[in-house]
């Protein structure tokens, strides 16, 4: 599977109005696609990411799964505030 075909389904897909000061940046690396959220307020960076590692034995084409990709990222962003950094220093991983 082509991730870079997944990433442009990704970006013609992703049409979340998020306010100023949140990051969103999606990238392929190596065999993951990869979307990080990050929003810094008073207290802490917050944020999340959503991590699409296909298998060989995927049935989603590229385009479905960077689709898939862009839904699980704005219902995330729906749910309001945005999850703490863990204790050891890791976010809220969300596979796809």
């Amino acid at each position: 599977m082509n991730l870079e075909d997944a990433l442009l389904a990704f970006r013609s897909t992703f049409h979340y109005d998020h306010p100023e000061g949140l990051n969103i940046e999606p990238r392929v690396e190596g065999q993951t696609l990869r979307v990080e959220v990050r929003h810094q307020d008073v207290n802490a960076v917050r944020g999340f990411d959503v991590v699409a590692e296909p298998l060989e034995t995927e049935e989603r084409d590229a385009v479905q799964l960077g689709e898939d990709v862009a839904r699980v990222v704005e219902q995330e962003l729906m749910y309001g505030q945005l999850p703490a950094r863990h204790e050891d220093g890791s976010f809220k991983r969300v596979v796809v």
